[in-house]
């Protein structure tokens, strides 16, 4: 017999666990928004008020914001260039189970109904993803895709991008703003980049007055959303930040160029807990880092954490010591991959990729764990037998009942 216990409610089966709250939506309300997606998709096949409650764009909108107030991620997913393609891995965080996920690969490739097609490049924000197909030479299409209800939606390029190149496409998404979602749309026309945003409420594309110089290195393809606008850094070039309101720039801060140098090295950008962090070493294969935390008023960037990983080499054989990597200035042996900043904890989390795992640093507690296992032959291989994930590999995911 099938039996639950919940607020006081019990029954031998569902039909007697539906009876108890007739009448009382705010309660079942309640019950089912501390329910994960794929549970919530299979029991909208309950009954029809049932469906109602989950469907409706109010009870989808409340459960991206309890979700995303817990500021846990569920998962990571590895896109990376191997011999012409783009390879999609995913790595489970907090105990889901992989085989839960591991079909989404497949799922990104299926979206895209041409063949031959392959995907060129993934964004994702706040547990949506913009994916984007290589059709052939200059030919590409974009959707926006919900991993955890299976939703997808093709989005069109912006007037005119038939004369010029899009370059990339950033995704926009706060469930604590609004049930929208905005694209951030990067076109190269004449020598410089150009800008458009493009809305899913009105499904209008906007364009920007704002132009850019293309000899300057920026990771556009990895534009961190935060506080309505998108945000990318730069290694030669000054830091942007652009209103996706107003559709221009506005100002923030840079670090300095250390002396002597001709660029940064950046190793890892992004957000989490609502602040903006930024790594920067002056080795290529630092293990011990500072992590800088940008002011919430945009006036400087400052030191948050100090973080040594060289507890590692021993912990972890296939990571070289750091005497072997001076050798070789381009060996990489760890790389922070995600930012995870619990308020509810009190605590930071970094997650490292490293030849053989994913593990999990607590800068409160200074406890290293293993996460995930890193199946050989799903990173890059690069350097001999050694490689591990950068920063711009990974793309947060956490389960969102958010509408596309």
């Amino acid at each position: 017999m099938w039996r639950t216990s919940l607020n006081g409610i019990s029954g031998d089966g569902p039909a007697e666990f539906q009876t108890s709250v007739t009448g009382n939506t705010d309660l079942l309300t309640e019950i089912l928004l501390r329910l994960p997606p794929k549970s919530l998709l299979r029991f909208q096949t309950v009954c029809k008020d049932w469906f109602s409650i989950i469907s409706s764009q109010r009870f989808r909108l409340l459960h991206c914001r309890r979700k995303h107030s817990s500021g846990k991620v569920d998962g990571l997913f590895f896109c990376w260039w191997v011999y012409g393609n783009n390879h999609v891995d995913f790595i489970p965080i907090n105990g889901m189970p992989k085989k839960q996920m591991g079909m989404i690969p497949l799922a990104f490739k299926n979206i895209a109904k041409y063949t031959p097609s392959k995907i060129e490049s993934l964004h994702s924000c706040n547990g949506l993803f913009c994916i984007s197909f290589n059709l052939g030479v200059e030919n590409q299409v974009y959707y926006v895709y919900n991993p955890s209800t299976n939703q997808h939606r093709s989005i069109q390029h912006p007037a005119g991008t038939e004369l010029r190149q899009v370059i990339v496409m950033n995704l926009a998404f706060d469930p604590m703003v609004s049930d929208s979602y905005r694209l951030v749309c990067v076109i190269k026309s004449n020598g410089v980049y150009e800008f458009s945003v493009y809305s899913s409420e009105t499904r209008i594309w906007r364009d920007s007055n704002e132009i850019l110089d293309i000899k300057q290195e920026y990771f556009l393809a990895q534009g961190v959303f935060l506080n309505g606008c998108m945000h990318w850094v730069s290694e030669n070039g000054s830091f942007l930040r652009f209103d996706l309101d107003s559709l221009c720039f506005k100002t923030m801060p840079s670090t300095v160029i250390p002396n002597g140098l001709l660029k940064r090295n950046i190793r890892y950008f992004g957000q989490s807990g609502g602040h903006l962090h930024l790594i920067e070493v002056q080795g290529f294969s630092s293990m011990s880092f500072e992590v800088l935390e940008l002011e919430s008023d945009y006036s400087r960037w400052f030191v948050k954490y100090r973080v040594d990983l060289t507890v590692l080499h021993t912990a972890y054989p296939l990571m070289l010591s750091e005497e072997l990597d001076l050798v070789d200035v381009n060996r990489r042996t760890c790389n922070v991959v995600c930012v995870v900043v619990d308020d509810k904890e009190q605590t930071t989390r970094f997650l490292v990729s490293t030849p053989d795992v994913i593990i999990e640093y607590d800068s409160r507690c200074m406890i290293i764990k293993e996460v995930a296992a890193v199946e050989k032959g799903k990173i890059p291989v690069m350097w001999e037998d050694v490689s591990v994930f950068e920063w711009y590999d990974a793309h947060r995911y956490v389960e969102t009942m958010a509408c596309v």
